[in-house]
């Protein structure tokens, strides 16, 4: 756990090494407790450090991060971020102890994937060894697998960038996130060639989502895809 010393302000410039220093520990042990009763922020965004850092320690359950002592001004940025759902947030160190033993509401992992014609194998890996370490259904594994495969083949050939893969799960939606580092159109669905190789992945990825959709950023995009259980998969795809 980290103990305050001081009362401190989190700044934009802190953040760099606040995650740093909690990706290591969670590296390192597995486990991390952070006590917030001496830290004070001014901009609410900069709190999702903390779910950040859970989720580049390798999510839970190999890493397990659990927050306390939060004051009555931080407390409200943490939930209006909804950090608690990922990161949990106990009034004292022994809940906080006990906590990091519970399965927080939401999960999330993120793999970082560099520009290379194997990323998309390793992107199907991860998303599948990820749904196996959450013990979700065989068919959320077989969609992510399948989804994470395309969103990062197309982040290869047609943003030609690397990109991040990002996995959350609330209890009952999984989504694959993708964001690349290139500002180039997303990809739409497009007449299928039948005599053509390829091409059919994003038809399929469409019809099988949940929902799907993308968020613009100034270096680049997201997109998002919002995979469901079996049955409301399939009732999707019809």
């Amino acid at each position: 756990s980290y103990p305050p010393r001081r009362s401190s302000a989190i700044t934009l410039r802190d953040i760099p090494r606040v995650r740093e220093a909690a990706v290591k520990s969670l590296l390192d042990t597995g486990r991390v407790l952070i006590d917030l009763s001496a830290l004070r922020c001014q901009q609410p965004g900069l709190v999702t450090v903390f779910p950040t850092a859970l989720a580049l320690g390798g999510g839970w359950p190999a890493a397990r991060l659990a927050m306390f002592g939060a004051t009555d001004e931080l407390r409200p940025l943490l939930v209006n971020a909804r950090v608690p759902k990922t990161v949990p947030l106990a009034e004292d160190l022994p809940a906080a102890r006990a906590l990091l033993e519970q399965r927080p509401a939401q999960l999330h992992r993120h793999c970082d994937l560099a520009l290379h014609p194997g990323a998309p194998a390793v992107a199907r890996l991860f998303a599948r060894q990820t749904c196996a370490l959450w013990s979700l259904p065989r068919i959320l594994e077989q969609l992510a697998e399948l989804v994470s495969g395309e969103l990062v083949t197309n982040a290869i050939q047609h943003a030609c960038s690397s990109c991040g893969l990002t996995l959350t799960y609330t209890g009952s939606t999984l989504r694959v996130s993708e964001r690349d580092y290139r500002p180039t159109p997303a990809p739409q669905p497009r007449p299928v060639d039948i005599n053509a190789p390829n091409g059919r992945g994003l038809h399929l990825m469409t019809t099988m989502a949940h929902s799907w959709g993308t968020t613009e950023h100034l270096d680049g995009k997201t997109i998002w895809v919002n995979l469901v259980n079996g049955k409301l998969a399939e009732e999707t795809s019809r």
